[in-house]
């Protein structure tokens, strides 16, 4: 297999504000350092933030729900929702267990784009509709709802082996040498708001929150269900 160094470059990941910088060759050519980098869909960043990410999900979400708009205005409200949960949802929401926004301006930005998507379905464009009753009125939950749902799913996945995630002291139970679906887990303490806005750190302690019959349930299905109704209660 053959690269060509004009497509690759180095990405350093690192909180230190003085950096060991080295200089990476690859067939007598030295690759170009960036501070973020597409890969495999998601846009990772030197400094660990999502941001950019996040702004980049937007954006094309944004492109594709305009365009839904200008091809589907006159179709039945039905269709514009379809067109809406395969074409524009899957894209602020792929991948969502790695980048999920921690911040409330993140949070928003994509909510923002549900909202557009909701005024656009029911044609309740009037600043005086309010926006919350379009939303209950679809039946939609929010976009963080969601996530919230694919976290712990995803936890309940790798948990029952499901998922080839290497998981060692990472599930420390607290007060036990054997793990328990059943019981809490030991919290991950982050300094940093990125690392504690990570996968592991985030997802732990809403597992901890999980009522014991639901945590030790041990069908995917069965869990996801239940998790849904207990996040709206």
């Amino acid at each position: 297999m053959t690269f060509d160094p004009s497509k690759c470059h180095v990405l350093r990941t690192t909180l230190k504000t003085k950096p060991h910088i080295f200089t990476y060759r690859l067939s007598g050519h030295n690759l170009a350092p960036v501070t973020s980098h597409p890969y495999l869909g998601v846009t990772l960043d030197s400094k660990l933030n999502w941001s950019p990410h996040i702004d980049n999900v937007a954006a094309k979400a944004t492109r594709s729900l305009n365009f839904l708009s200008r091809n589907l205005y006159n179709c039945p409200s039905h269709v514009k929702e379809a067109a809406y949960k395969i074409y524009v949802r899957p894209q602020l929401e792929y991948a969502s267990q790695v980048w999920s926004p921690h911040t409330a301006t993140g949070k928003r930005k994509l909510e923002n784009i549900q909202s557009r998507a909701g005024r656009f379905v029911t044609g309740r464009f009037r600043r005086t509709e309010s926006i919350t009753n379009i939303i209950s009125t679809l039946n939609w939950d929010s976009l963080e709802h969601r996530r919230n749902i694919a976290d712990l799913t995803t936890c309940h996945k790798i948990i029952h082996n499901q998922l080839e995630i290497p998981t060692q002291g990472i599930f420390t139970p607290h007060n036990s040498d054997t793990r328990s679906n059943t019981q809490p887990f030991q919290n991950i303490v982050c300094r940093v708001d990125a690392v504690r806005g990570a996968y592991f750190p985030r997802t732990i302690g809403k597992w901890n929150k999980l009522p014991p019959d639901i945590a030790g349930l041990g069908n995917a299905d069965a869990f996801k269900r239940a998790v849904s109704t207990w996040l709206h209660q």
